[in-house]
């Protein structure tokens, strides 16, 4: 018997594949096999989180200066629907490592989609070569994924590898593996900290 979580996954890589073949000249989606959860690399992004503090500084500075890479989501823009009913409402910059979308339902429940970097160990319910969209909903990846909300994070995964080629690459640069974001900013005691990551 398929757990919902399974379910979902293959509905997802059912959208992507479906809006895939209506496409000419687009790039690839997939979602990530499960996380056994005695694996016990699911917290290592191969960062050593060490890095110059002249380094972090210019980090941020490049990163405050950057608009929203709405290149990267096109054809959506804010208001777009992306299915089901799912609207895309906001695309923050890139900021700590990782682009917001935000996407809202009908019933004005929203959720936050980062965009992190696919550094070969997704952790996101859906990615593509170079970007890992992961669902933002405090559940670990241990909660299941509501379907239509996951229909719609596959439809965005297909725009983003659709468009990721043509995409500057000091976007993906500024892009961390969501495991180093968990291990910077998990590691760093207080709310400011936290709120990186929500």
């Amino acid at each position: 018997m398929l757990s919902r979580r399974d379910l979902i996954g293959k509905a997802a890589v059912g959208a992507a594949a479906a809006l895939a073949v209506g496409a000419v000249g687009t790039g690839l989606a997939a979602t990530r096999p499960l996380r056994d959860p005695t694996d016990d690399r699911a917290g290592d992004g191969g960062a050593d989180g060490a890095e110059h503090p002249d380094a972090q500084s210019a980090a941020a500075a490049a990163e405050s200066a950057a608009p929203a890479p709405w290149e990267l989501v096109a054809p959506y823009a804010a208001g777009s629907v992306v299915a089901y009913g799912w609207r895309l409402v906001d695309l923050t910059p890139v900021r700590d490592g990782s682009a917001v979308v935000t996407l809202v339902n009908p019933r004005g429940r929203a959720h936050r989609v980062h965009l992190c970097r696919n550094d070969g160990h997704p952790q996101g319910l859906v990615y593509t070569r170079r970007v890992d969209l992961v669902v933002m909903n405090q559940g670990y990846g241990d909660l299941p994924t509501e379907e239509h909300l996951g229909q719609a994070v596959a439809a965005l995964a297909h725009a983003v590898a659709a468009n990721e080629a043509g995409v500057a690459d000091g976007v993906f640069a500024a892009l961390l593996p969501h495991a180093a974001r968990v291990q910077r900013f998990a590691a760093v005691a207080g709310p400011s900290a936290d709120g990186k990551l929500r």
